[in-house]
Formats: structure tokens, sequence, C-alpha cells
């Protein structure tokens, strides 16, 4: 806090360009606007879709010291709030390239919550960086300020409307009692057995006045179940096996004994069999290890012993190598 404090001075010298109004206090909160996701996209980003939850929008820069000082907290507010019903979005206003964003976050340990390379056009402020929103979960805005300078009444503010949030995940804070079978089936990742309880409710004309409910549940694991499938073959397209595998493995999990668990299931199999998916797992977890290791080394130590993991034969070719490569550069 009091490296925030000493700091704070000097975020006048963070700009960043004015486009819109800021949403205020007691505003309905805007749609985030574009978007470009270059850390941990997030499965929904629509903020419509999350009423009923607690969401922080916050706009911050590579080179503005404030803002990079308040990566490990917004980081931490993501390892404690994440799985209760908070939401991150952070904006990197000040231009800067995906790599140049990615490396700071690195740095400093921003690992977890959601980052954008520019875009977040629905929330402005006056120019000045860092900047954020609180948004409640009744869908307005709770607090607007420079997180920097009030911490401690963010952190308590976050505290206690994540408090209030009934349904984690699920971007409603009421459903009908007949639904919420249903809804902890969902809550607990037992997608295929959410499914299955909600259309019990829209068989049965006596439960008419839960089907609304049932039917936004039926047509919310349709969705989750389109994105994991998409990012699973974008990360098998772009020959990142282990992120491809994690993804199989949940949606056979969150699917079990239905058809789309199944088909993951069965594909994860045969990916793990084949020898080419082999090789970039075993490239991929030794720059995993190689990485973890060179964490907080001098430049040129990095640069070396990523330079003698390139001469491995075993690497050549893969995915890993071409990201042991961008490490360098």
């Amino acid at each position: 806090m009091r490296v925030l404090q000493h700091i704070l001075g000097v975020a006048a010298l963070c700009a960043s360009p004015v486009l819109a109004a800021s949403p205020t206090v007691g505003q309905p909160a805007p749609e985030l606007g574009s978007t470009n996701w270059v850390a941990n996209a997030p499965e929904v980003e629509s903020v419509a879709a999350l009423k009923g939850e607690v969401i922080f929008v916050e706009k911050w820069g590579v080179k503005c010291p404030p803002c990079v000082a308040l990566i490990p907290h917004v980081e931490k507010l993501q390892q404690t709030y994440g799985n209760r019903g908070l939401h991150i979005f952070a904006f990197e206003a000040q231009n800067h390239s995906a790599d140049e964003i990615l490396a700071k976050l690195d740095e400093r340990g921003g690992k977890t919550y959601p980052v954008s390379a520019g875009g977040g056009n629905g929330y402005q402020g006056d120019g000045g960086i860092p900047v954020a929103w609180l948004i409640g979960v009744d869908g307005t805005v709770i607090w607007q300020g420079n997180p920097a300078a009030e911490t401690s009444k963010l952190d308590r503010l976050i505290e206690e409307e994540v408090a209030k949030v009934r349904y984690p995940g699920m971007g409603k804070s009421e459903f009908h009692p007949d639904a919420l079978k249903s809804v902890k089936a969902y809550m607990k990742q037992e997608l295929g057995k959410a499914r299955a309880e909600a259309q019990k409710v829209l068989a049965s004309e006596k439960l008419a006045d839960a089907h609304a409910d049932a039917q936004f549940l039926v047509d919310k694991v349709a969705e989750v179940w389109s994105k994991r499938w998409a990012r699973f073959e974008a990360d098998r397209e772009g020959k990142r096996y282990v992120e491809a595998l994690e993804n199989l493995a949940w949606l056979s999990k969150a699917f079990k004994g239905e058809d789309e668990g199944t088909q993951a299931k069965d594909l994860l199999k045969e990916l793990k069999k084949d020898k080419q998916v082999k090789r970039e797992l075993a490239a991929a977890a030794k720059l995993q290890k190689l990485l973890a290791k060179l964490e907080g080394q001098p430049a040129e130590v990095r640069a070396k012993m990523l330079e003698k993991f390139l001469d491995d034969k075993k690497v050549e070719g893969t995915q890993a190598a071409e990201d042991a490569r961008a490490a360098i550069n």
C-alpha cells in the first residue's frame, strides 16, 4: 500500500486518449466495446450476460508506474474472487504490442486475469490511468476512480459485493425454484446433467413458469460447448497441445455420459497416442521447466539458455521452439 501511495504522484504522467464519456456511479454499466485479448481470454465478456455477478474494468499502461505496481494486486483479486463471481477485464491503454504487454505481466506476476491490447472503448475516464470501474450485481457502476489511490476502499467494496453473488458463473441472480437442480449441476461444471435437468423442466407443462430459466440453461450449456470446442480447435491448429488436451479433458468430464463428452474423450485418447503430439507436449514441458528456472535471471542468461534449448534436435520444428525464439527476441 505504501508503495502505491508513494508512486501515486506520477499518475498524471500516465495518459490515455479520451474517446467517450466515462460511466459514473449509479449508471447502468455499458458493454466493454472492442477487445483484443492477449492474455486469458474470458469465456464471457458481455456485461449484460454477467448481471448478477461483479465486474472490475481497468485501464492501465505498460509505461505507467502506478499501473504496473497494481498488477500483483489485480492478480490477487483474481485468485481470491475469480471463482466467487468476480470478473476482471484489463485494457492496456498506451498502444503497446502484445509481446510488450505479456512481458510486463510476466515480470510482475499478472498470470490469470484477462488483458486486452487496447479496446474497452465503452469505458474511458478523464484521460489519466490507472482508472477503473466496479460494477455491482445489479448491473450498475458502484465505484469509479483511481485504483492506486483507493485500494483499501475498492477491496472492501469487492468483498461486500461478491458476498451478494448467489450463483457464480450463471450470469443471473435469480432462478425459478424448479430450475435450481440444473443451476446447481451447472455450477459444479456437470454440464450434461445441467442440460438434462433443464430439459426435464421444459418437457413438463406443469412447470411452465420455470421454462424461461430452463431454456436459459440449455442455451448456456450449448454456448459453453461451442466456445470450449472452438478454443480446442484453435489450440490444436496452433500446435498448443497442452492447452488443447486440457480443454478436451474438461469437456469429456463436463459432458460425461453425453455424446459431446464421448466425442471429446475419444479424441483425447487419439491425440495422446499421436507421435507428433507427444513430441510437442515433451518440448512444451521442457520449455516450461526452463522458463521457470530462468525467472528473474538477467536477459543475457535467459538468451543463452534459450539458445541452448533451440539447439536440441528433439524440439526442432515444435511450437515450443517458436515460443523460445519469441522469448529471446
